[in-house]
């Protein structure tokens, strides 16, 4: 007889039927009168077996007249060394961004969607990146940007909100105020180069923390699963803050990727790179 806890054998051969490719991504569970019946367990054992599964991102949790199906581990790899940085091209015409182009040039399909354009009170947060006054009324601007791919569900990657002062958010080009906007406006080079802000540095600082309760709703949260934000701060040449962009997404979704392009020389620092010396 199995001393293996009754939930982890069911969760055992679930596991190894997704992990084994038995089970693909968007493909139904079975479901718990079916489980129930082929191991004569009780309902509990088979919840927690799912919960299980649940928390390490193998499958969704359960939806009313859908049931449970196997979640897609094909990641999102965000090449944050090119983004904004000229290696992708802005289309206007068919209102592709950077964002939108990095995600093709990985073989997924994009939606972008405006959902909400508010002026609001600057979190503690926020400050900091604007070096502002906690609680100045800032323009957000909030994208939700889905990808898909054949045999792969359509999915929300990532919730992009644009901070912006209002003095900037009120900038006008041929009478219209873009970041004002509701709907997904391209410009080339982006939407503040064409607002006259050349952006010469950017700040990033990446975070791993449990979400909002927005944000799980929104991304679809399994229970337990943090989410990564990614918050890249635009500086122009005078020195000012001209936004910051923050990007929140599932952490079991998405891969950040960096290359560091290392110099030959590099100055020492405090005797750090100094060689160790050797005993005589």
């Amino acid at each position: 007889m199995s001393t293996r806890p009754r939930w982890k054998i069911v969760y055992d051969e679930l596991r190894e039927q997704i992990v084994s490719g038995k089970m693909q991504p968007g493909d139904k569970t079975p479901t718990e009168v079916d489980l129930i019946d082929q191991h004569g367990f009780s309902r509990p054992t088979i919840r927690e077996a799912f919960r299980r599964l649940e928390q390490e991102g193998l499958v969704s949790a359960a939806t009313a007249g859908i049931g449970r199906t196997v979640r897609s581990r094909d990641l999102i790899t965000w090449h944050l060394t090119k983004f904004e940085l000229g290696a992708y091209t802005d289309d206007p015409v068919n209102r592709v961004d950077q964002w939108e182009a990095d995600a093709h040039a990985d073989g997924w399909q994009t939606r972008q969607v405006v959902a909400g354009v508010a002026e609001l009170p600057a979190t503690a947060q926020v400050a900091r990146y604007l070096q502002c006054k906690p609680g100045t009324l800032l323009l957000r601007r909030r994208r939700l940007r889905y990808v898909t791919k054949p045999q792969v569900p359509e999915q929300l990657a990532m919730i992009a909100d644009t901070w912006t002062p209002l003095d900037i958010a009120d900038m006008t080009i041929d009478g219209v105020a873009p970041l004002r906007e509701e709907s997904n406006v391209v410009y080339p080079g982006g939407i503040y180069r064409a607002l006259g802000f050349r952006q010469v540095q950017f700040s990033d600082e990446i975070t791993v923390r449990m979400p909002e309760p927005d944000e799980a709703e929104l991304l679809e949260q399994q229970p337990g699963t943090p989410v990564g934000q990614h918050a890249r701060v635009g500086v122009d040449a005078s020195g000012r803050r001209v936004r910051v962009l923050l990007s929140v997404f599932s952490g079991d979704a998405l891969r950040l990727k960096y290359d560091l392009y290392v110099p030959e020389h590099r100055p020492a620092t405090n005797g750090a790179n100094k060689p160790a010396e050797r005993n005589s």
